[in-house]
């Protein structure tokens, strides 16, 4: 049996991963919330605090992944604390990622506001989805809940459908008014960056299954996966 001081120190160091992983959610989630004041309201404060936020998450991830390497060094943890240490090292890649993806959009969003003339009225419903879509990944994470995470998997759906129909309005606008195509242009590639954060928000929850259930769902159908979820709940109810 381990020495309790031991024990300590291994709860200790897992305590101090998972909450590096909760900041990193609370700070991507700020920055796309925070896109939303710079839309069609130049603001160079906010583009620059989302900018030094990145760089936070930057740090944040090289310091997560060298814990998790100490941790499989000093503590060879075993099983579902194995599994949470290895996703943990995935998850902050994708966290980081989008990151870098609400960056772009902030930078996006500021040529935008220089641009003369009205702005199509598309960005705000997309990008409410991704902010709950990255409070349900984040919840998902913190309460080891497989179920949610599966949600935050159909939720990605719902991004993809209000992108497609963004774009088709931007579409629309710019046939309609070639005056708006550098506004639309610009406007389009910030909707695609909310896309893709919604993407990696997916990726993180595959990666709460794995830790959770100890199945790779990475490269199955979303209906298989939904299947063994339900399967999964099923079984709980036994």
């Amino acid at each position: 049996m381990a020495p309790s001081h031991t024990l300590k120190s291994f709860d200790t160091a897992l305590d101090d991963l998972n909450a590096r992983i909760d900041l990193m959610f609370k700070i991507v989630r700020k920055n796309v919330r925070q896109s939303q004041k710079a839309f069609g309201n130049y603001d160079n404060a906010i583009i620059e605090s989302i900018i030094e936020r990145d760089n936070m998450l930057n740090d944040l991830e090289v310091d997560v992944d060298d814990a998790a390497r100490q941790l499989i060094v000093h503590h060879q943890p075993a099983a579902s604390d194995l599994r949470f240490v290895f996703a943990a090292t995935k998850i902050v890649t994708d966290l980081e990622r989008m990151g870098d993806l609400i960056g772009n959009v902030a930078a996006g969003l500021q040529r935008l506001n220089h641009l003369e003339g009205d702005i199509p009225p598309v960005f705000t419903t997309l990008n409410n989805l991704v902010l709950d879509q990255i409070k349900m990944a984040r919840k998902s994470f913190l309460n080891r809940d497989s179920q949610l995470a599966g949600k935050v998997i159909e939720h990605d759906d719902l991004i993809d459908d209000q992108f497609v129909n963004d774009q088709r309005v931007l579409l629309t606008h710019m046939a309609e008014n070639p005056a708006l195509i550098s506004h639309c242009m610009q406007l389009s590639t910030c909707l695609k960056q909310l896309e893709r954060i919604g993407d990696h928000a997916v990726n993180i929850a595959q990666m709460v299954i794995y830790m959770v259930m100890g199945r790779e769902v990475r490269h199955i159908s979303q209906e298989d996966l939904l299947d063994l979820l339900d399967e999964a709940d099923d079984d709980e109810d036994d």
